[in-house]
């Protein structure tokens, strides 16, 4: 069995105070009654009254309520199948965080544009799930499949290159990381992977493939340009230039079928991106068995009802002839 909110159940110790205050109420009552009139009045007063019935009425009262305390903590058994349906795609934005992603040759950097673009990508889609992975020598998933959007927006601007765990950039570790998260999807899947395109990995364009077979297909989206802009590492103080790699981008697009986007400062490429994803992978409904548990809690209701009608049928009356 299961309990979907087991907390109810501390309701139950109020059980031992509704049963005291039921005590208390017919002291008070025995004390006030004396106050007014004598005791043996109240004797023939009391008279018809029935101690057993009148108890019997409130224990009645208090198993309702326990049965009231027992369905709101809505207890579950059994198994049921439903069909659960998931609309739209699945879709996952893995962005370069390396030290090149710092290069000024688009304002105000790589990295930041590529931010910018993609959160405006998020504000255009609706019943699409979304995830994020974060890569430069190694990949992390940032933020697993969801359709919770404004979660994407604030992991996205929480990414910078400090957030990088390994300097480098091996986009073959970013195409490891997708087919894992796309492991937990239910929709057709497609990989946005935004970088320069410098890579010391030899593996982008096998794992690339390995993502085709799976049915992921990868649009690419390039920031910066062919002509470079210096950048200075941190640490040792070298300077070198980083040129935006195309070819090598174009080519991991092209093994699973998608395209080669530019990212530029007009984000004209977006409606361009969106266009092309829309009409390639098409929005698709599709359908997937879960057992879930049967809610029972009506049963406990209706066993609260049941000893409430009870309670209310119940005369506190003495039988004719009886000594109850």
């Amino acid at each position: 069995m299961n309990l979907h909110n087991p907390y109810a159940l501390v309701i139950l110790c109020l059980i031992p105070l509704l049963i005291w205050l039921i005590w208390r109420s017919g002291k008070r009552f025995t004390s006030r009654f004396t106050k007014f009139a004598d005791t043996p009045f109240m004797q023939i007063y009391l008279g018809q009254r029935s101690p057993f019935y009148s108890s019997l009425k409130l224990f009645l009262v208090v198993i309702a309520f326990a049965f009231i305390v027992i369905a709101l903590a809505r207890p579950q058994w059994d198994f049921k199948e439903r069909e659960i349906s998931s609309q739209g795609m699945d879709i996952i934005f893995a962005i370069d965080v390396s030290l090149s992603m710092e290069a000024t040759d688009i304002q105000p950097n790589r990295l930041t544009r590529s931010i910018l673009q993609v959160s405006a990508f998020v504000d255009q889609l609706k019943t699409d799930r979304l995830g994020v992975i974060s890569f430069a020598g190694v990949a992390t998933i940032e933020c697993p499949l969801t359709d919770d959007h404004e979660a994407v927006k604030m992991v996205l601007s929480s990414l910078s290159t400090d957030s990088a765990a390994r300097a480098g950039t091996e986009i073959g570790r970013a195409l490891d990381a997708a087919r894992t998260a796309f492991q937990a999807g239910a929709g057709p899947g497609v990989l946005v992977l935004i970088s320069d395109g410098e890579d010391l990995s030899p593996t982008s364009i096998t794992k690339a493939r390995d993502l085709a077979s799976d049915h992921v297909r990868i649009y690419t989206m390039g920031v910066g340009s062919e002509e470079g802009a210096i950048i200075r590492n941190p640490y040792t103080g070298e300077e070198r230039i980083s040129k935006l790699d195309a070819a090598n981008l174009k080519r991991i697009a092209q093994v699973s079928g998608g395209e080669f986007f530019r990212i530029t400062p007009s984000a004209a490429e977006i409606q361009l991106l969106l266009s092309r994803i829309y009409q390639s992978e098409k929005s698709q409904s599709k359908t997937r068995t879960v057992n879930l548990y049967k809610e029972q809690y009506q049963l406990f209701v209706f066993a609260a009802l049941i000893f409430l009608l009870l309670e209310s049928l119940i005369l506190p009356l003495k039988r004719q002839g009886g000594k109850k």
